[in-house]
């Protein structure tokens, strides 16, 4: 049997609830529309949020924190005319501000004007707010120096809290001139209620002040941080000697320690653990012990501080004392020289005849002593290209027997160093 279409019937359609309902809703929207579009009833209608637009000033002036206002006014009108009208459509601005000629506050009317294309409504009611204040001024920016005020009440009895480091040594100030100038000083605030056993960071806010104390905070500056971190050094205690650091003293000489007077002997210091545990004593400058002599047995040294070490006693040097106890002097003339390292192809000869040296020690050992007892050394090592005349500095050496005595003062010879032939 042939099967033949079916052909669409308008009436059917009738017969299908779902196709009855769509058609219904269209039906009235466009009888809606029609009705709405014909009618001479009035709407009212609020449009919010419509941002208030502020003129440009003269004189440097300008307007500060206005970004955010905005105001609404009511309008009226045709119903789909009214409810198509948005916050763009409308313009809002004060009515004069001419008189605005320096800074202060300013109280201002505000006017609703027609800005876009749908003009076929009207303003039923003012601008809500239909006044604002506002802050006039000229635009100023500054770099503040920031002022660590951390405040730390406690540290544990073995730990001394250093000078707090700032991650931001200074601040930049923007916005309404007159404020930005009354800022005398910028502080990184914050209390510790808690003793500190270790070094300890944190967020420390800045407070403004002017020059009477009073706290400034005003919503017509900014600045370029608000806070900084703050870290507060926690440092390990230690009290260590003082040691002098004696040079030119020879190796064979046998000078008792407890001949050695330090005043101070001993400081306190701090540092951080990797630091404070490596310390064992603090020295002194280079003391010469070539210059010291029985009348001349007192010098004052400065301190050498190491690198991260907090001098807690603020002790930069301390006087060291030679006893001299027992101690005489001879002077003896040395007419021998010896000379080391004087090449294969030169010939030094010294030129000096004699040397009057020094000799301090125990009176027992220089009673003994005589010239034979010293060797005057020359080492022309560092002369090892020279040719001619030269000053050379003279080691004075003293047999070990004398154990206990040693040359004061420096000495030196001329030198005539020639080619051999």
């Amino acid at each position: 049997m042939k099967k033949t279409k079916s052909k669409l019937s308008i009436g059917k359609l009738f017969y299908n609830d779902k196709f009855v309902m769509v058609f219904s809703v269209f039906v009235a929207f466009i009888m809606w529309v029609v009705v709405s579009t014909t009618s001479q009833e009035t709407t009212i209608f609020t449009v919010t949020d419509i941002p208030v637009t502020l003129p440009e000033l003269s004189n440097d002036l300008r307007f500060f924190n206005t970004e955010d206002l905005k105001a609404e006014v009511k309008i009226s009108g045709n119903a789909i005319v009214v409810a198509s009208v948005t916050n763009s459509d409308i313009y809002i601005s004060p009515t004069d501000t001419s008189k605005i000629t320096e800074p202060g506050t300013y109280t201002l009317n505000l006017v609703p004007k027609k800005s876009g294309v749908k003009t076929d409504y009207n303003f039923e009611s003012t601008v809500s707010p239909s006044k604002i204040d506002v802050y006039v001024d000229r635009y100023a920016e500054r770099e503040i120096t920031i002022t660590d005020k951390i405040d730390v009440s406690s540290v544990d009895s073995s730990s001394y809290a250093s000078t707090t480091i700032l991650s931001q040594q200074t601040v930049k100030i923007t916005g309404a001139e007159s404020v930005v100038n009354s800022i005398a000083e910028v502080n990184a605030e914050y209390k510790f209620d808690n003793t500190l056993s270790k070094t300890t960071v944190v967020k420390a806010p800045l407070v403004f002040y002017d020059s009477s104390g009073n706290q400034i905070t005003s919503e017509y500056i900014t600045s370029d941080i608000t806070s900084v971190d703050a870290t507060v050094p926690v440092l390990k205690l230690k009290t260590v000697d003082i040691v002098p650091n004696i040079i030119n003293m020879p190796d064979y000489l046998d000078f008792d320690n407890s001949r050695i007077k330090v005043t101070p002997s001993e400081i306190n210091i701090a540092a951080p653990d990797d630091i404070i545990d490596t310390i064992k004593s603090i020295s002194t400058s280079e003391i010469d012990f070539s210059k010291i002599n029985i009348k001349n047995n007192k010098v004052t040294a400065s301190l050498v501080i190491p690198s991260g070490c907090r001098n807690l006693d603020q002790i930069t040097s301390v006087d060291v004392e030679f006893d001299m106890t027992g101690m005489t002097s001879k002077t003896l003339k040395i007419d021998r020289f010896t000379v080391i390292n004087e090449g294969n192809d030169r010939k030094p000869t010294v030129s000096t005849k004699s040397l009057d040296v020094n000799v301090i020690g125990p009176k027992e050992q220089i009673e003994n002593l005589t010239s034979a007892h010293l060797t005057a050394v020359i080492d022309m090592q560092q002369k090892n290209n020279f040719i001619g005349f030269v000053e050379m500095p003279v080691t004075i050496n003293i047999n070990s027997k004398f154990s206990s005595c040693w040359v004061y003062g420096n000495y030196t010879a001329d030198v005539n160093v020639v080619k051999n032939q």
